[in-house]
């Protein structure tokens, strides 16, 4: 008799950040999918693309600060356990998989309470708050480096790499440079490199994902494309750039990782995205600015521009730093929790 498809409930959302690696195993690993997320994320949009099924819970911010939205934010996280609890009873899954993200909080408590068993994704070097909450109630914590094992309990830790998607077709077409700050864009980071494109036109084109909400600084100039957003393909655009810019989420990182690509990182000032883009500067793995420092970003990018062998090396390097067979690693995981 064939054996009956696992059941996962995946959960995570509000940036697209948490949600990559979770797709990327349902790219190769057959069960059937419930994705619960946020209500207006970005991640919506891009879930029921690939056909999985879809369901939002409330989502409050888990902020460090004094704000009388933490009040409400009470209000909304006992609801959405609630939620959870009725999701979870009415899908049964076999495991809960996240990658981080306010919106997993009820979701895996809630599976905590009726024994699910739940596996975390830490994928920044910096542990989210999200997962410093959740980290007792789950049963193992993946990460994406080696490095980050001292931060969690050593018997639930596994150094798994990043999930990336797969690549579904190389691209030959003129090499392209990308500049993104997410899946909901970055106003900074936008006005920012907005001064240096030209300089870029001259060689190549330019792909900029602006944002749906910053579609009002898109630039009118020959060979530059503006994108609102990238639903599909965006592993095929990223195949094609010869330099990328980008915000330094680990998700874009690790897919410019497995295609080799050279870097400039642009952390979100005074984030996690900080320590990311040090570590990866540390290991000559990417080319790091901070956020108006044009002078420091012009530099790098003549250089860049100039000399194909620093991109080569770059792409290299940051290749070399990720683990390899993430996914392959992750889906083992999965087998042994849901088994145990």
């Amino acid at each position: 008799m064939k054996d009956k498809k696992p059941k996962i409930l995946l959960v995570g959302g509000g940036t697209l950040g948490s949600v990559s690696p979770l797709l990327a195993i349902t790219e190769q690993y057959d069960a059937d999918y419930l994705f619960v997320g946020t209500k207006n994320g970005p991640e919506k949009r891009v879930v029921t693309s690939k056909l999985i099924e879809y369901m939002w819970i409330y989502s409050g911010k888990l902020r460090r600060y004094f704000d009388w939205q933490n009040f409400l934010d009470i209000f909304r996280v006992k609801i959405a356990f609630w939620q959870s609890i009725w999701i979870l009873t009415k899908f049964k899954p076999d495991i809960v998989l996240t990658a981080g993200s306010f919106v997993a909080v009820p979701v895996v408590l809630a599976a905590w309470f009726l024994r699910i068993p739940i596996i975390a994704h830490q994928q920044d070097i910096k542990v989210g708050l999200a997962n410093k909450l959740i980290a007792p109630f789950v049963n193992k914590i993946t990460v994406t480096f080696e490095e980050q094992k001292q931060d969690f309990n050593q018997k639930k830790v596994v150094v798994t790499g990043n999930p990336v998607r797969k690549l579904k077709e190389e691209s030959v077409s003129k090499p392209i440079v990308i500049i993104t700050g997410g899946g909901l864009g970055a106003r900074g980071l936008n006005t920012f490199v907005s001064e240096f494109i030209p300089k870029l036109l001259k060689k190549y084109e330019v792909h900029h994902i602006l944002g749906e909400i910053n579609w009002n600084q898109k630039l009118y100039l020959d060979g530059y494309h503006p994108h609102k957003f990238v639903l599909n393909g965006m592993m095929e655009l990223l195949s094609r750039a010869d330099i990328i810019i980008s915000r330094a989420g680990i998700s874009l990182i690790t897919e410019a990782a497995f295609l080799k690509k050279a870097l400039v990182l642009i952390p979100m000032p005074n984030t996690h995205q900080e320590k990311n883009a040090a570590f990866l500067a540390k290991h000559n793995a990417a080319l790091t600015v901070k956020q108006d420092s044009n002078h420091v970003l012009d530099r790098y990018l003549s250089k860049l521009l100039e000399n194909s062998k620093l991109r080569d090396d770059l792409g290299s390097n940051l290749n070399k730093l990720f683990p390899k067979d993430a996914v392959s690693k992750y889906i083992k995981l999965i087998d042994e929790v849901r088994k145990h």
